[in-house]
């Protein structure tokens, strides 16, 4: 189920990890049971949104579990397994082709890390700058197409982004570079994917690093009517439309993180598996070590 050998996101280096699988017990909410779970993973507990049991355990079908860290009511799914376990879907492809299914919450935990390692890999002599930013999967009102910018004075093509500023939300500001950058004001559906990411470089035109939290908006326009952009945007990119094979071919020349985004929307990848910086998992937070993260949460137990 676990890869003990798991791939790093962008570079390719894989790292051997040995986890001991530790019981952990679930209260059943409004009951006196509770659900022992061997988790092979312990260190993605934070990541769990449902249970899994055996179909001897049918009594249990529609209760809550209780997450014993969060305390998280996590719905109880009778399924053909042979024993109990914690599912972790934005982690484990199994358990996220379910939640696919079932409707159920992906809560990721682990956040992959995007480090360049050309021309725009961090330098040591400049200062850092953190940045919360949007990339946007632009889907066209009738044509199986999506949007991309091609930058006039940059070798650049790549998905409308853009930073978050003050006061704003991510789906404001989603909405707000969708406007600017392409003009485009009617949309279908605009939602957010599950899945987060970081990108760090050094960002030449700005002459700082940058370590880039990015969260990815699946928009589906309405129709096409379009606002005339500023001069400034029209003389530095033009707006274009692509089917995704095509468009797999255009990213992949410096914009290969933008294509595990797309192949993310169009279920042609599901759970991340490899290594990353801990989101969403209260004292694991901004851990990048995945050995002391499993220390962390044995420590907890143990200590219990």
């Amino acid at each position: 189920m676990w890869r003990n050998d798991v791939k790093d996101f962008m570079n390719g280096k894989k790292l051997s990890i040995e986890f001991k699988p530790i019981d952990v017990d679930f209260l059943v909410k409004d009951t006196d049971d509770k659900i022992t779970v061997k988790l092979d993973r312990p260190d993605l507990i934070f990541g769990g949104t449902f249970i899994c049991v055996p179909k001897e355990y049918e009594y249990l079908d529609g209760k809550k579990a209780i997450h014993p860290i969060t305390k998280e009511e996590l719905p109880i799914i009778v399924r053909d397994t042979k024993e109990m376990r914690l599912g972790i879907p934005a982690h484990n492809e199994e358990d996220y082709n379910l939640a696919l299914e079932k409707n159920l919450p992906i809560k990721q935990v682990i956040m992959p890390v995007n480090a360049s390692l050309d021309d725009n890999r961090p330098r040591e002599d400049k200062e850092w700058v953190y940045r919360e930013n949007v990339v946007l999967i632009v889907k066209h009102w009738s044509e199986d197409k999506y949007l991309y910018i091609d930058y006039k004075n940059q070798d650049w093509k790549c998905f409308i982004s853009g930073g978050v500023e003050k006061d704003e939300t991510h789906e404001e500001a989603a909405i707000r570079e969708l406007k600017e950058e392409s003009g485009y004001i009617n949309i279908k559906e605009i939602k957010e994917m599950p899945l987060k990411m970081a990108n760090v470089f050094y960002a030449a035109h700005k002459g700082v690093n940058r370590y880039s939290t990015v969260t990815s908006f699946f928009i589906e326009l309405l129709d096409g009517e379009c606002l005339e952009l500023a001069e400034s945007e029209m003389l530095e990119h033009e707006v274009k439309w692509e089917n995704k094979e095509k468009l797999y071919e255009i990213l992949k020349n410096g914009f290969t993180d933008q294509i595990w985004l797309l192949k993310q929307h169009l279920h042609e990848i599901g759970a991340y598996t490899g290594m990353g910086k801990f989101i969403n998992s209260e004292f694991l937070n901004d851990l990048e070590d995945m050995n002391e993260a499993y220390e962390k949460i044995v420590s907890y137990f143990s200590g219990l």
